[in-house]
């Protein structure tokens, strides 16, 4: 390695030749071995530095010298086995010099061994201990042999022009997101534009953070989305259907940026990237994106600044990704938004995503990434965004507007969608009159009607007789339109843009002038993906104001091909256009064309999961699918589905398919409810959905089964039995939910002999690797099945429902009682005590377990135990005969056990016996000693232990008896945090006194020493440093 000329000792090396020395002093003292010890007192604490502020100083004093080294210190990470802390003050006095620690130059000294010393949260007046020759020899013979300086990350001398770029980025930012923001224009034909916040409403959220894939959060505004920056996981996708408001709310979180909302928790966001994806086709990196989509031509960012802004982990930025279902590239390999999401590139940026729910990304799954869904317009949200935005505030008006969608169910659920209530609020007011829709098909044929029909219709634009019939043709004839519209929507990868050239060449010049002046066609300027092949960056594309509208288009193609095709339609034809992601198209085609109905549906047939869909189009006809009794009966030969994820308009369809198949004593298999179910109303002998529907009359339905993921609930002993005999056809009942209770039993003199004689079979899953069956003789639960593929594990907790833990323990009774064997029993600080005599576990509830002969694990945690309760105990242990692991966690528990009261039988039987602090080691009770002894420590996870002044005597002790445990085994111990709790070092130097007047002894294993609250004078620091000579492993002292 090079050195740098004119230094006096050669033997140091540089980290790098001709650094400059920046004029600062630096001056060295040798130790009998020739090599340096060294002292970094950082007096400010990393982690609380601010973007653009100053660089701090750092001392650094050398054991070898009364006077200060001069150090360097490059940017480096906080070190992952050090937590943050601060608060120690060394004492005054000395020949200190302060350095600023961004122009020194970073100096190595060889060796075999490291010591760094850092003292934060010193005041930069130099109030630290003198630099002095009194180091104990034994840490200028034993560390000093190979010392390297470490030092602290810190803001680089480039601090303050890295924020200078980052708030003339910020600028543009702000400039190109207000026109965007100010440009809204909630319905294309009627041209009027407003302001984000003035239009924006709240739809219905539901929020299922990352790692759970069972709990839907209902969610009261956009600002209680985790955006990443507050919530756990770094990716967030927000979902919903075609016309739901992704796109508004995106925009709506940049406007809550751009004016530091106070309700948005993106206030912590320092740079916000809202892309649209739709324009982004070609581009190869973000960067390029950014600079090229967001920034103004004559800027001065380029894409290498971009780059090192983003890549900045101590900027907080948010990038937003807006319409990733209309991305161009979204199926090429190796894409830039790919890599983001999938942590290959810019790891520590948060990302929010917008999609359609049947398009989300395949490097995103419910376990690396939040999913916020979008449940589109209540009656309240339709009315607050009338009165708001439609007829400012005009109550008359609103009343009028609203009535409509109160007295039009149908209306009413096809305008859960906030695009079509927004469109028929608006077109409403303007025509003053009342619109009756029964179908989507009508609804959205209006809507294209008023685009035609508002431009002609304006004074300024009135159009001669020979224009009007011109215009007239193009409204009637769309062929070339529908035949692209059906292209681009069953290619592989749909793209809903034309070139612009391309596109007119096809439709002709009048035909698209048309189009685009009445806003169901719009021109943007894009990427042009052929640069720099082709001159111009940028290139116009043609695009449907709404992914809708091309779908309008392509389903009077698909009219036409099956029109066309023979009786049997080709199985490859459903394969092009994916009915889960474009179902409108073919809700369009049956509501454009009955006749095209019974193809449609064989169509959709050939399709797995395309059974709702199937009603929806067959409920398209308005007035003729309902009485095809034939399309009822095939369409209830399968199950038949309803979800709380359906919207309204489909659970609303499907609860009257299955009323009308009843009525006409036509079977339905089987009917599934998921997560909808809600209760069964007893008086009025009808189910009622979580979304209030009811569902009457069931009397042909065979099996019901319902699931319940997500919600929670129960039904009743008297609900239970009025359910069963409304269902007067039922042959079984099948109930699957962990969360959803049912009786723990029916008394059987309760049961009507008519429904005993029916013997319906009645199943309750709780997800625990049991199915139960009631008895109607006994009125009681017994085991039906078991799945072999999933072990049987009860947790019972403290904040359990009643009924809840009355159900964990009758299925514990069950299992044991039946031979099963149980896995787990885990009690969250729910345990409480043992019954004196043995025989049963008493919990915080005052419920009991008993003795479960065939429980294999018994796990308590959140329960602090002492000596007496761990004997009574293993007493309940010794009763379970199978019981091979009794573990405790997060809890304290007796630091040493009386070998003479272990039940020898536990000794002979050879439970193991564990204790898991939480702090990467689980430890073992050995019974020949009653000490705790290493069992196994955790992957990747580093040994430290903090110990602070409020902790319990009982904590403190188990601290200190974990790091001798672990020293003793050789376990690496990565750091010892002392919190207020050091007081000195013992005269020998052999251990740490605490202020709890407990002792630390020497540590072989300890590689870190961190104190801090503690003021510490000349001659403690020398105390300390005796203790560290002590310490072969310790590389820092903090």
């Amino acid at each position: 390695m090079a050195t740098r000329s004119g230094d006096q000792n050669p033997d140091i090396p540089i980290e790098e030749e001709g650094a400059p020395s920046h004029g600062v002093k630096r001056e060295r003292g040798h130790s009998e071995a020739g090599n340096e010890a060294t002292v970094d007192i950082d007096p400010d604490e990393p982690s609380k530095k601010k973007v653009g502020a100053p660089a701090s100083s750092m001392c650094h004093m050398s054991p070898m010298s009364s006077s200060l080294m001069s150090i360097a210190t490059e940017p480096m990470g906080h070190h992952p086995n050090l937590p943050m802390g601060y608060g120690t003050m060394l004492p005054l006095g000395g020949r200190m010099q302060l350095m600023n620690s961004v122009t020194q130059p970073r100096v190595n000294i060889a060796g075999s061994n490291n010591l760094v010393i850092i003292c934060s949260d010193v005041q930069s007046t130099g109030s630290v201990p003198r630099a002095t020759s009194s180091f104990p020899g034994g840490v200028r013979s034993q560390h000093s042999a190979s010392l390297e300086v470490v030092q602290e990350r810190v803001r680089s001398q480039h601090s303050a022009s890295l924020e200078e770029l980052k708030q003339k980025l910020n600028h543009h930012l702000k400039i190109k997101y207000s026109r965007l923001t100010k440009q809204v224009q909630p319905i294309p034909f009627l041209k009027d534009k407003h302001s984000i916040d003035k239009v924006f409403t709240e739809v219905g959220i539901n929020y299922m953070p990352a790692g759970d894939d069972t709990t839907w959060q209902k969610l009261e505004s956009h600002h209680d989305i985790p955006t990443g920056t507050i919530g756990q996981s770094r990716v967030q996708i927000i979902e919903g259907d075609a016309g739901y408001g992704k796109s508004m709310m995106s925009l709506r979180m940049v406007h809550d940026w751009c004016t530091c909302d106070s309700r948005s928790p993106l206030n912590n966001v320092d740079i916000l990237i809202r892309l649209n994806l739709r324009q982004l086709g070609g581009s190869k990196s973000i960067y390029e994106a950014i600079v090229k989509c967001l920034l103004p031509l004559d800027s001065s960012i380029k894409e290498s600044d971009v780059e090192q802004l983003l890549r900045d982990e101590d900027i907080r930025t948010l990038v937003l990704f807006d319409a990733y279902d209309e991305y161009p590239d979204k199926d090429e390999e190796g894409n830039f938004v790919s890599r983001i999401l999938e942590e290959n590139l810019l790891q520590h940026v948060k990302v929010i995503l917008t999609t359609r729910s049947s398009c989300i990304p395949e490097g995103c799954d419910r376990l690396t990434a939040g999913r916020i869904k979008l449940t589109g317009f209540d009656d309240h949200a339709r009315e607050e965004y009338v009165r708001g935005v439609v007829t400012g505030g005009d109550e008359e008006a609103t009343k009028k507007i609203v009535t409509q969608f109160n007295t039009n169910s149908i209306l009413a659920d096809i305008c859960q969608s906030p695009l079509f209530s927004v469109i028929y609020a608006h077109s409403a007011h303007k025509a003053e009159l009342k619109l009756d829709f029964g179908s989507v098909t009508e609804f959205f044929g209006y809507l294209m009607h008023c685009f035609h029909d508002h431009e002609d219709n304006k004074p300024q634009t009135k159009a001669t007789a020979e224009e009007q019939a011109k215009f007239q043709e193009f409204r009637d004839n769309h062929d070339e339109l529908d035949k692209l519209s059906y292209g681009a929507l069953s290619a592989n990868n749909q793209q809903q843009t034309w070139d612009k050239d391309k596109f007119v060449t096809e439709v002709g010049e009048e035909f698209y002038k048309r189009h685009i002046d009445i806003g169901i066609l719009v021109a943007e300027e894009v990427m042009n993906r052929n640069y720099p092949k082709q001159p111009n960056p940028y290139k116009t594309e043609v695009r449907f104001f709404h992914k809708l509208s091309c779908e309008w288009y392509a389903a009077h193609h698909l009219v036409k091909r099956l029109r066309s095709l023979p009786s049997s339609v080709p199985e490859n034809l459903v394969d092009l256009m994916n009915p889960s992601d474009l179902q409108h198209v073919y809700r369009f085609a049956c509501g454009l064309d009955p006749i095209v109905t019974p193809r449609v549906l064989d169509l959709l047939k050939q399709k797995k999961d395309c059974d709702s869909l199937a009603v929806l189009c067959a409920l398209e006809q308005k007035d003729k699918a309902g009485d095809v009794l034939d399309t009822v009966r095939d369409l209830v030969s399968r199950d038949v589905l309803i979800s709380g994820d359906h919207s309204r308009l489909l659970q609303r369809t499907t609860i009257e398919l299955v009323q009308r198949a009843c009525q006409h004593e036509i079977p339905v298999p089987c009917l599934r409810l998921e997560n909808c179910f809600k209760r069964f109303d007893v008086t009025n002998s009808g189910i009622v959905l979580e979304s209030d529907f009811r569902l009457a009359n069931m009397k042909t339905v065979r099996v019901l089964h319902t699931k319940h993921w997500y919600t929670g609930g129960e039904i009743t002993r008297d609900e239970l039995l009025g359910l069963l005999q409304t269902c007067e056809g039922l042959t079984k009942l099948r109930v699957d939910s962990s969360r959803f209770l049912l009786p723990l039993s029916i008394p059987p003199e309760t049961i009507p002999p008519a429904l005993r004689r029916r013997n319906i079979n009645i199943l309750y899953d709780r997800q625990r690797g049991l199915v139960y069956r009631l008895s109607f003789e006994h009125g009681q639960w017994e085991i039906h099945d078991q799945r072999a593929d999933q072990l049987f594990r009860v947790y019972i907790s403290q904040g359990d429902r009643q009924l809840e833990q009355e159900w964990c323990i009758q299925e514990l009774k069950i299992a044991a009682e039946a031979g099963v064997e149980i896995n787990f029993l885990g009690l969250f600080e729910s345990f409480n005590t043992v019954a004196d005599n043995s025989q049963s576990i008493i919990l915080t509830s005052g419920r009991t377990i008993p003795v479960l002969h065939t429980l294999l694990l018994l796990g308590i945690q959140g329960s602090n135990i002492n000596q007496e309760m761990f004997i009574k105990i293993l007493s309940y242990v010794k009763e379970c005969p199978q019981m091979t692991t009794l573990r405790f966690s997060s809890c304290e528990v007796p630091i040493e056990v009386d070998p003479r009261q272990i039940p020898l039988l536990l000794k002979r039987r050879g439970l193991s016996v564990e204790y898991n602090r939480g702090n990467g080691l689980v430890f073992h009770l050995g019974f020949e000693h009653g000490q705790w002894k290493i069992h196994s420590q955790r992957a990747g996870r580093s040994f430290k232990i903090m110990i602070n002044q409020w902790d319990s005597q009982l904590e403190q002790e188990w601290c200190i008896q974990g790091l001798k445990t672990a020293a003793e085994a050789g376990v690496t111990i990565s750091a010892l945090i002392l919190v207020g709790t050091f007081n000195t070092v013992a005269d020998n130097s052999q251990s740490i006194i605490l202020t709890s007047s407990r002792t630390i002894p020497v540590l072989q294993t300890l590689q870190m020493l961190w104190i801090e609250g503690t003021n510490i004078n000349q001659e403690m620091f020398i105390k300390i440093l005796s203790y560290v000579k002590e310490c072969p492993q310790m590389t820092r002292l903090r």
